[in-house]
């Protein structure tokens, strides 16, 4: 749903209608002066909630759980265990790995002590330099496969349900539970295409969920997609929000409010507005007669209409009286009215 809003504020109470001078057939009319005001738009649109950050968390490894370290709606750190696989064989290649370096680092040490000596061929030496170094990268093997076996925290976050226990057998495609970043929240909305030369990054937004009616939430847009739907004709938006007490959940509808400033435009009240064969027309009154100004309609809101023309801004214009009037005909103002105040009749 989108609505409209205008910004009401540049329109002055009009000064006090003054007699004016006329011919006896002067058609009596009521004007309002026209004036400038903002073009300002206000969306209201419908938006899900995203976490910052959210994974899946899937083991690299087959095997069979030993532990599941956490519990649903935790708080967790960045590297901390959330699940361990049987690692027993893992842990006992490593502790073989480094007794095999400690081996090699020892001859080698012993071979490099005789260099330049001749008491051992120079070959044997670059033989157990070698093989220390082959011994070394054979732990570094042994530490990772162990390592693979123990799924851990990506980022802080928080965990949800946990799709395993202790005992299952899981493969690299068993999800075992997922972790969101919610510190901040992201809420993804469209916002039709029409509207895509107001959008900016840091624009504000306010969100509203049904569970918080009356806690509404400020966030900023932080991502504007490149391309526009060719079916739907919108463009995908993404805003930040505030999530220090955690409140929101990844998944949560919003009702999403986006106010879009634009550029100063004349309006008149809708009761100016006529039409006729050639278009929209408003009846100006000038020197004391009444013309007919031709106007582009750009949009209505609040009774008040903003146009484009050749209307100058603060020029009366008639609001009461119009069914009489002719181009070129004398006019005679008996009253003038605020555009706020005609355009809230």
């Amino acid at each position: 749903m989108v609505g409209l809003a205008s910004n009401t504020s540049a329109f002055a109470q009009a000064p006090a209608a003054k007699p004016t001078a006329a011919p006896a057939d002067a058609v009596p009319v009521i004007v309002a002066n026209s004036t400038k005001t903002q073009d300002r738009v206000s969306l209201e649109l419908s938006g899900s909630g995203l976490a910052q950050r959210s994974v899946t968390l899937f083991p690299l490894v087959e095997g069979e759980v030993d532990r599941v370290g956490f519990r649903t709606g935790q708080q967790v750190k960045a590297g901390e265990l959330l699940v361990r696989l049987s690692d027993r064989a893992e842990q006992l290649a490593v502790a073989l790995a480094q007794a095999q370096l400690q081996t090699a680092s020892l001859l080698a040490r012993r071979l490099e002590a005789t260099a330049g000596t001749g008491a051992v061929p120079e070959i044997e030496v670059e033989q157990a330099v070698a093989a220390r170094r082959s011994a070394e990268i054979g732990l570094e093997q042994a530490r990772q496969t162990l390592s693979d076996r123990s799924v851990r925290a990506p980022f802080a976050g928080v965990v949800g349900i946990a799709a395993v226990q202790r005992g299952d057998r899981v493969s690299p495609t068993t999800a075992l539970t997922t972790l969101d970043d919610r510190r901040q929240l992201v809420v993804a909305f469209e916002v039709p295409e029409a509207y895509i030369g107001r959008l900016r990054p840091g624009q504000a937004i306010t969100a509203t969920h049904p569970a918080y009616p009356d806690q509404p939430v400020t966030g900023r847009v932080s991502e504007i997609d490149s391309q526009i739907d060719a079916t739907l004709r919108t463009v995908r938006v993404r805003a930040t929000l505030p999530n220090t007490d955690d409140r929101l959940r990844t998944g949560m509808s919003f009702r999403v409010r986006l106010e879009l400033a634009g550029e100063l435009r004349l309006s008149v009240p809708e009761l100016a507005l006529q039409f006729g064969r050639q278009g929209a027309y408003v009846w100006a009154v000038r020197e004391g007669k009444a013309v007919a100004v031709p106007t582009r309609v750009v949009r209505r809101t609040g009774g008040l209409v903003l146009i484009e023309g050749a209307l100058r801004s603060g020029e009366p214009v008639v609001v009461e009286g119009v069914q009489r009037l002719r181009a070129g005909r004398a006019v005679r103002v008996v009253g003038e009215r605020s555009a706020m105040a005609v355009g809230r009749s």
